[in-house]
């Protein structure tokens, strides 16, 4: 072992391998040591860029000994490397857990969770880095978290005190600046961005500032930015009409010559100009640009059907029937689930209107917990899990009989929070497939969706879905409840009606009210729920004509 040490301290990483597999292989080794032999093999092959066998070996180690910090360290800057982000989350998690004075690991846990948009995990993994060395890295990530979740109000307070600490800092006037132009405070957010330069991203924010406060050097400012997808996206979105036609021919000429742009972005740059031949009834030429993204984010996100079948097999298994349930009582879990794009949005905020059920979005803790249950089978930190959830139920919503988690993905796990809180109920949303499928393709969602970047992966998905919910409704007849996306439309009255009588509650008026609701949606389907009714989606994805299977 020693020998082994001597060569990764001396950069010889092959010669170290073969010494540390040496180790690993012997029987007559203890298993710590094996383990330690393993997760200095993953050292090896990370310094080599070998993400794949880095994965492998950290991954033997912590299945030896499931309590090796740095085997599980080691794992997750392997996934992360390897764009498996839900895997890179479990190893740092599991990091925190075991030791966490681990502020790398807390860093690396907020940095992946900002990535895959989950919000709230990420805030309090930035916040815990704070507090620990007041880094301002730290404070900076937490702000942008508190930002892309809808939540800048709460952010405005902390970076105005965090300015006054430090006017003359770059950091404290950007973030400052992010927060009021997220608040449409363009003016105010001006007198700050107009002194930000230097970077890609300070110049950007001026720039999308001085738009927005119509300042006469918003479009100079604009075209000394270096060429980028960011850079035509914004051109694209403030263009005149008469000026749209050139703007768009100039990012197709742009987009087909090689670029070194991230992923992401040149994705985000096809989904604009999708939307633009979308409105000019250009379908054809929309549906390739929308095609042309997902090209783009599957390289980052690439889909893996072992991966669903593996999950598949496990949710038939149902081992979460071993963790006794969770009586927590009021207010009850309502889980909003179904397909992405399946007015999941709109009937929460349809729901939270009513006096006596409370929002709460897209909460991520049960999707973490059924995860981390997949992952390693720990049935106590699952049922721990649940009582913290019931826990948080009292505090964000003390008053109401109801609080709703809008997880769409939580069908994936209907049965299981329907097991662990037998108060909950289910309301499974449900669109026209071909409508469904269609807008799926059409959006760019935040987070990670492998699925929905193939378009034959997406239709399987979406038929994967509806075998789950139906084996969940016909095991909790009375708990789960359809609620069609075409009914809402056609009848929101009758319709929501018949969700409250499923909930023992009457319908109250102020539901039909909806979008006057003050609470501030951050996904994809906010445009919709914040405006009245509208029939135009119904029937939506015929103008493609693409078949679904």
């Amino acid at each position: 072992m020693r020998s082994a040490l001597l060569h990764l301290q001396s950069g010889r990483y092959q010669d170290a391998v073969d010494a540390f597999l040496r180790v690993a292989q012997s029987a007559s080794s203890p298993t710590a040591m094996r383990a330690d032999a393993l997760s200095n093999m993953a050292v090896c092959y990370l310094r080599v860029r070998d993400w794949k066998n880095a994965a492998g070996c950290a991954q033997a180690a912590v299945k030896l000994d499931a309590t090796h910090v740095d085997a599980w360290f080691n794992l997750g800057g392997a996934q992360k490397a390897l764009d498996n982000s839900l895997d890179a989350m479990h190893a740092f998690r599991r990091v925190c857990a075991l030791r966490p004075e681990r502020l790398d690991a807390w860093r690396y846990r907020a940095i992946v969770a900002q990535s895959i948009a989950l919000w709230d995990e990420a805030i309090e993994c930035w916040s815990t880095v704070l507090q620990k060395n007041g880094d301002p890295s730290a404070f900076a990530g937490r702000i942008e978290c508190l930002v892309q979740s809808g939540r800048a109000p709460a952010a405005e307070q902390e970076t105005a005190a965090y300015l006054a600490r430090n006017p003359e800092d770059v950091l404290a006037r950007y973030l400052h600046a992010l927060v009021l132009s997220n608040l449409q405070r363009f003016d105010e957010a001006w007198l700050l961005a107009q002194r930000l330069h230097g970077n890609p991203a300070l110049d950007l924010l001026s720039a999308w500032v001085a738009i927005h406060a119509g300042k006469e050097v918003a479009k100079s400012m604009l075209e000394k930015l270096p060429e980028s997808a960011r850079k035509h996206i914004l051109r694209l979105k403030t263009a005149r009409a008469e000026d749209l036609p050139g703007l768009v021919a100039q990012a197709r000429s742009w987009l087909a010559r090689p670029q070194a742009d991230p992923a992401d972005d040149l994705a985000g740059l096809h989904f604009q100009l999708g939307r633009i031949a979308d409105d000019s009834q250009k379908y054809e030429a929309a549906w390739e640009h929308y095609t042309a993204a997902h090209r783009w984010l599957a390289r980052v996100q690439p889909y893996h059907e072992d991966g669903r079948q593996a999950l598949d097999a496990w949710l038939r298994q149902r081992p979460w029937e071993a963790v006794s349930p969770v009586d927590h009582g009021a207010p009850s879990w309502i889980f909003i689930v179904g397909m992405p794009r399946s007015g999941t949005s709109l009937l929460e905020q349809i729901l939270d209107q009513h006096p006596v059920i409370t929002g709460t979005g897209e909460r991520h803790e049960m999707q973490a917990m059924a995860q981390a249950l997949f992952a390693d089978g720990n049935l106590d930190a699952a049922r721990e899990a649940c009582v913290t959830f019931a826990r948080k139920g009292r505090e964000l919503a003390p008053d109401s009989r109801w609080i709703i988690d809008k997880m769409p993905h939580n069908f994936l796990y209907a049965g299981m929070l329907l097991h662990l809180f037998p108060g909950a109920r289910v309301l499974w949303c449900r669109r026209d497939p071909l409508d469904t499928t269609v807008s799926i393709w059409r959006q760019h969602f935040r987070g990670v969706h492998p699925y929905a970047h193939d378009w034959e992966a997406l239709q399987a998905t979406y038929r994967w879905h509806e075998t789950l919910m139906e084996a969940w409704r016909e095991r909790y007849p009375e708990r789960v409840l359809e609620v069609r996306y075409e009914s809402i439309v056609e009848n929101l009255e009758g319709t929501i009606t018949g969700v409250l009588g499923g909930l023992g509650e009457t319908w109250d008026s102020a539901c039909a009210r909806f979008f006057e609701n003050p609470r501030k949606i951050i996904t994809a389907s906010r445009e919709q729920v914040t405006q009245p009714l509208y029939r135009d989606a119904v029937g939506s994805g015929k103008r493609y004509g693409i078949p679904v299977g």
